[in-house]
C-alpha cells in the first residue's frame, strides 16, 4: 500500500529540508465574514522545494482558493502563507500558473502571447525592448520542447486546443518561475493530447525542478504526475491524506497499467469518496 505520508515541517526542517511553501492553520471566508463561504478552515500543506504535488477532492473543496493563497492573489482571514521562507503578502513574481481555460490573446500571435509575462511585470518589464532577442531566444527554445516548432507566427485561433494549451504553458515557464501553479490545465482536453501533455509537463519539471503544485480531478493523472498528492475534504477544505507515489510508478506510461499503480489509484479514490460522504 502507498499511503506513507511525506514529512511534516518540523521533520523536514531536522532534515535540512526548509519547505518552499507552507500553509499553516490557514481559514478563508468567500463574502462576508460569518455569513460567506467557508472554503478553507485550519489547512496544513507542506511542499518541499522542487517537489512536485497533486491537490485531489470533492468539488468545491478549496483547491483552487489553495492556489489563490500560495500565489498571493488572496490573503487569508487566519493562519499563515510561507513561499520561500517569506510571508505572502501580495501576488508573487516567482510564480507561473496555467488555466484549464489557456486564455490566449486573440490578437496576439503565440510568441506574443508567451512574451506577455516579460512586457508587464516587473523587474521584466524594465529591461524588455533591451533584452527583447534574449527572451525570444528563450521562448523559441521553449516551444521546441513542447513540440511547437512552427506557431510563433500563428494567432490561437489558428491552433487546435492542445497546441494552444501548449502555448498557454510556454507562457507560465517564460520567466523561469520557481514555483509552477496547475489548475487544471488538461481537463478540457482529448485522452491522446491530455497524456502527451502530461509527459510534455514532467521532462520540463525534471529538467528544472521547479516546485509543482497541480489541481485535478483525474485520479490516474496525479499518480502519474506527481510525487506526492494530497486530499482534500468537502467544503471547508483540509487536508485529510497524503500519498507518496513511488517513482517506480510514474517513469512510462506503461507503468499506469500496472497493479501497483492501480493500487495507489484505488487508494487515492477510497479517500476521496470518505471526503465526499463525510466531510468532517
Amino acid at each position: 500500500m502507498v499511503n506513507t505520508c511525506p514529512p511534516t515541517p518540523e521533520e523536514a526542517a531536522s532534515a535540512g529540508q526548509r519547505p518552499f511553501v507552507e500553509l499553516t492553520d490557514v481559514s478563508l471566508t468567500y463574502g462576508d465574514f460569518g455569513e460567506g463561504l467557508l472554503a478553507l478552515k485550519d489547512f496544513n500543506l507542506s511542499v518541499r522545494q522542487g517537489e512536485f504535488c497533486a491537490l485531489v477532492g470533492p468539488s468545491g473543496c478549496g483547491k483552487s482558493t489553495t492556489l489563490k493563497l500560495v500565489s498571493g492573489l488572496r490573503q487569508p482571514d487566519a493562519g499563515g502563507v510561507i513561499v520561500a521562507g517569506k510571508e505572502v503578502s501580495k501576488p508573487l513574481k516567482i510564480v507561473g500558473m496555467a488555466f484549464q481555460n489557456p486564455t490566449l490573446l486573440p490578437w496576439r500571435t503565440s510568441l506574443d502571447n508567451v512574451l506577455l509575462p516579460l512586457e508587464i511585470v516587473e523587474p521584466h518589464r524594465r529591461g524588455f525592448r533591451k533584452e527583447k532577442a534574449q527572451h525570444v531566444d528563450r521562448a523559441m527554445a521553449l516551444f521546441d520542447k513542447v513540440g511547437l516548432k512552427d506557431v510563433a507566427d500563428r494567432f490561437p485561433w489558428q491552433l487546435s486546443g492542445g497546441m494552444q494549451q501548449r502555448v498557454s504553458l510556454c507562457r507560465s515557464l517564460i520567466h523561469e518561475p520557481d514555483l509552477l501553479l496547475l489548475d487544471e490545465p488538461f481537463g478540457a482536453l482529448d485522452a491522446f493530447t491530455r497524456e502527451d501533455l502530461w509527459d510534455t509537463v514532467k521532462t520540463l519539471w525534471q529538467e528544472q525542478k521547479f516546485t509543482t503544485l497541480l489541481i485535478t480531478h483525474d485520479l490516474t493523472e496525479s499518480v502519474y504526475m506527481a510525487e506526492t498528492v494530497h486530499v482534500l475534504s468537502a467544503r471547508p477544505g483540509r487536508v485529510i491524506h497524503s500519498q507518496r507515489i513511488p517513482e517506480a510508478l510514474r517513469r512510462t506510461r506503461e507503468d499506469r497499467f500496472s497493479p501497483a499503480f492501480a493500487d495507489a489509484v484505488y487508494a487515492l479514490r477510497q479517500h476521496v469518496g470518505h471526503a465526499q460522504e463525510d466531510p468532517s
